[in-house]
């Protein structure tokens, strides 16, 4: 008979938010009940990729997989909601757990479920960072990103969630303020992880990949915008400076959805056509507004860096957004000039700090 061991948290211990389901109505035991195998379910309640005796990787070592054919692991709801270190932390202890298993059991074949989404401390959604500093999307990030190097099969929920916040009430036995779910959406979640574990009988294994070196991403170069060198060429030089800061806006953001995996990300263009250099009330205006438009995209950009944990990595301190000067002076004098090349070197310096961020996430720069 083929055999599964399964590795989990309370959600795989059946607690359903309220109170302890029977063993024949949790995840796993569904699960085995469904293709007629043996199962061993492992799993204990506040269990987490850590260190502690019921982390995944003493309870991989604990419980040898040698005999099963196939394991099922599925934490991480703690680790995002109670944290005990960075994401690199939970990498390694993933990374841990999954090489004992596969030196137990060589051709386990292995599925690593991603965790449900965890509305504990007032989450909303898979963007809001924990007391570490990372999202649930991060972690859900780093998990398929070990299971493709690791070879193993993985569930990955974002796509086509069963719970989400808007369900939560009737889904989650705790709610929208908890994270377990009920009877009924347990069996939701078994039949997707057994239509899964299908898939993969009729797949022959992947092997383990060698280890390759990872490709390198070229990184971001600054943005560098022409100083306006008189009262002559106003039009001409906010226009090419707007479309410069527009592409690098861009290019930031093509970069950040690269690293994180977003799907949508904005597309910012300038709306604006020069009205030509004439010293006129066009001019004027042309000028002011192009500098108020700017900066809603710039501090747009600057709080999705935030929110994605993209920012200064040695105090992880949130980048602070930019207040442009407006540029309203009825004269056109050096002073008028200041303002205009005073917005040009805040703009130059806000850009080039995110590049700095996003340069160094991707190992592209300091």
């Amino acid at each position: 008979m083929t055999r599964l061991i399964a590795f989990g948290d309370s959600i795989f211990a059946g607690w359903d938010g309220k109170e302890n389901l029977p063993a024949s109505e949790r995840i796993p035991e569904i699960i085995g009940q469904a293709m007629g195998w043996e199962v061993t379910n492992t799993a204990i309640s506040g269990a987490k990729y850590d260190d502690r005796p019921d982390g995944f990787p003493a309870m991989a070592k604990s419980h040898s997989a040698a005999g099963y054919d196939y394991a099922l692991v599925n934490y991480g709801v703690n680790d995002w909601c109670f944290p005990s270190g960075d994401l690199d932390y939970v990498k390694k202890r993933v990374e841990t757990g999954i090489n004992t298993l596969k030196q137990e059991a060589p051709n386990i074949r292995i599925l690593l479920e991603l965790p449900t989404e965890d509305f504990r401390n007032g989450s909303t959604t898979l963007f809001d960072i924990n007391s570490q500093g990372w999202s649930q999307f991060q972690l859900d990030s780093m998990l398929v990103k070990v299971a493709k190097e690791k070879g193993i099969d993985y569930y990955d929920w974002r796509p086509d969630p069963i719970i989400t916040h808007e369900n939560a009430s009737t889904t989650l036995g705790d709610g929208n303020a908890g994270v377990h779910p009920t009877a009924e959406t347990g069996r939701k979640i078994a039949d997707r992880l057994i239509a899964k574990l299908k898939e993969m009988v009729g797949v022959t294994p992947t092997p383990t990949p060698t280890p390759v070196a990872p490709k390198s991403i070229d990184p971001i170069k600054t943005i560098s915008i022409s100083r306006l060198p008189n009262i002559f060429t106003i039009a001409d030089n906010v226009d090419a400076g707007i479309n410069a800061t527009v592409s690098k806006i861009n290019e930031l953001y093509k970069r950040l959805a690269h690293v994180e995996g977003i799907i949508n990300v904005p597309t910012v263009s300038n709306g604006r056509s020069s009205p030509g250099n004439a010293p006129n009330r066009s001019l004027r205006n042309y000028t002011i507004l192009s500098f108020q438009d700017i900066e809603s995209p710039i501090n747009d950009l600057v709080q999705r860096f935030n929110s994605y944990w993209v920012r200064e990595w040695k105090m992880s301190k949130e980048t602070d957004q930019i207040s442009l000067q407006r540029p309203e002076n009825l004269v056109l004098d050096q002073s008028y000039l200041d303002v205009i090349n005073g917005n040009w070197k805040a703009i130059e310096d806000k850009l080039n700090e995110l590049v700095s961020y996003i340069n160094h996430l991707t190992g592209g720069g300091n």
